[in-house]
C-alpha cells in the first residue's frame, strides 16, 4: 500500500512517503505544501494522512483538489485538524484554519447551498470523531463523562455545535474520507 504523509514533521508514519516543507524533519520530499502541484504524479496513493498540517495552509480547497488528484480512486484520506472550540485552536499563531464537523461536506456534495461555489475534487464522508483531549474536571468529577460530552459531541452532533461547543470545548477532530473519482 503506498502511504503519504503530508506535513509529517518528525512524526512521519512508518511506510509512508513523508512531505513537508522544513529540510529539518523526517520527509523524505521537501516541498512547500502551498505551492501547486505537489511532486507526484496522479492516483499515487492509496492512503493519505494529514495529521495537524492542514490548519497551516493557505488555501483548504486547493489542499484538497491536491489531494484527490494523487490519490487514487478509493483512496482513504484521514485528516487531524484543530476543533473550532478548542483552546489550542487559537494559541497557534501559525493556524489559519479552524474545523467542525461539516468542514468537509464542502467536497462530499452535502452542501447544496454552495454548489455553484463547489470544487470538481469529490470525497465520500467515511467517518468523523470530536476528540477531547483534556478530560474536564469540576469536584474531582469527570465532566466529559459524566455528562456525556463525548457521546453528545460525536452523535448529536448538531446539538453539541450549537449549544455545547463553547462550554465544554473538544481539542480536535478527525475526519476520514475516500477519494470519488
Amino acid at each position: 500500500m503506498k502511504i503519504l504523509d503530508v506535513g509529517c514533521g518528525n512524526k512521519k508514519r512508518e511506510g509512508s512517503i513523508g512531505i513537508d516543507s522544513n529540510p529539518k524533519t523526517q520527509a523524505d520530499v521537501i516541498h512547500d505544501l502551498n505551492r501547486f502541484p505537489y511532486p507526484f504524479e496522479e492516483n499515487q496513493f492509496e492512503e493519505i494522512y494529514v495529521t495537524h498540517c492542514i490548519e497551516h495552509l493557505d488555501n483548504v480547497i486547493a489542499v484538497m483538489e491536491e489531494l484527490h488528484r494523487i490519490g487514487k480512486s478509493g483512496c482513504r484520506v484521514i485528516i487531524e485538524a484543530p476543533y473550532f472550540s478548542g483552546q489550542d485552536a487559537f494559541s497557534d499563531p501559525t493556524h489559519k484554519h479552524f474545523f467542525t464537523s461539516r468542514s468537509f461536506d464542502y467536497f462530499t456534495g452535502d452542501f447544496p447551498e454552495f454548489s455553484f461555489y463547489s470544487s470538481k475534487a469529490r470525497f465520500k464522508k467515511l467517518d468523523f470523531h470530536i476528540d477531547f483531549w483534556k478530560v474536564h474536571m469540576l469536584g474531582g468529577v469527570r465532566l466529559q463523562n459524566y455528562l456525556g460530552c463525548g457521546f453528545l459531541a460525536n452523535q448529536l452532533t448538531g446539538i453539541y455545535e450549537k449549544f455545547f461547543a463553547f462550554i465544554f470545548p473538544a481539542q480536535s477532530i478527525r475526519y476520514v474520507l475516500e477519494v470519488v473519482k
